[in-house]
C-alpha cells in the first residue's frame, strides 16, 4: 500500500533516509554525533514545514502497515522555508543556531522536486521505488505543476536507470553539498 507518513512512522523512516545521507558524504552531517543527528531529523521530520517533514512524505509499507520504502517532494517555493522550519529546533538538539546542514538549491522554478527516493534494503527488487516514482508525477499534477525534477549522483548509475527509465531527463550537472549531481526533469 502506498500512503502518506505519518509521526509516529519515524522510527521506520529514518533507517530508510539514513541511507542517502550517508550516500551524500557530506561534512555537514558527518561531524555531528549520530544521537544528536537522529534527535534533530525526529524534530523536523514531527514537524509541518520541514525538508524531511511527515507532511511532505509519502511511504510504501508492508502487510503490516510499516514503511518499506519513501519518497520526499515539495515544490520549487517551498525551497524558501523548508530548512529554516529546522533552525527553532536547534537548541533543544545542542547546535548552535548558525548551523549550516542543507543550504544548497536543489529545485528550480515550476518544479515539483523530489528530495529524496530510498527502500529498506530487504526490499531492493521488490518495485517499491518504481511504484513511488509511479506516484509522483500524479501527486506534481494534483499540485498543479507540469514538471517534476529530481537529482542523481553521479556515482549511482542503479538510481540513474530508473530515472531514465520512468522518462527523466537530464538537463544540467550541480553540486549539492560536496558532490556532483545530474538535474533531471519530467514533464508531467
Amino acid at each position: 500500500m502506498i500512503r502518506k507518513a505519518r509521526k509516529s512512522d519515524f522510527t521506520f523512516i529514518y533507517p530508510i533516509l539514513k541511507q542517502i545521507f550517508e550516500e551524500m558524504d557530506m561534512d555537514s552531517i558527518k561531524k555531528l554525533p549520530e544521537s544528536q543527528f537522529y534527535d534533530l531529523m525526529r524534530l523536523g521530520f514531527i514537524s509541518e514545514y520541514y525538508r524531511y517533514s511527515y507532511t511532505r512524505i509519502w511511504v510504501v509499507t508492508d502487510s503490516r502497515d510499516i514503511p518499506i520504502g519513501m519518497i520526499d517532494m515539495y515544490s520549487y517555493e517551498d525551497q524558501k522555508i523548508i530548512d529554516f522550519a529546522l533552525k527553532k529546533e536547534y537548541v533543544k538538539v545542542g547546535l548552535p543556531l548558525d548551523t549550516v546542514i542543507f543550504d544548497d538549491q536543489e529545485a528550480w522554478p515550476d518544479e515539483w522536486y523530489i528530495d529524496a527516493l530510498a527502500v529498506d534494503p530487504n526490499h531492493w527488487g521488490e518495485h517499491v521505488a518504481s511504484r513511488l516514482m509511479d506516484l509522483a508525477p500524479k501527486i506534481a499534477q494534483e499540485k498543479g505543476y507540469k514538471y517534476i525534477s529530481l537529482n542523481v549522483d553521479k556515482e549511482n548509475p542503479r538510481a540513474r536507470r530508473l530515472y531514465e527509465h520512468k522518462g527523466y531527463k537530464s538537463i544540467k550537472e550541480m553540486t549539492i553539498g560536496d558532490r556532483v549531481y545530474d538535474h533531471m526533469v519530467k514533464e508531467v
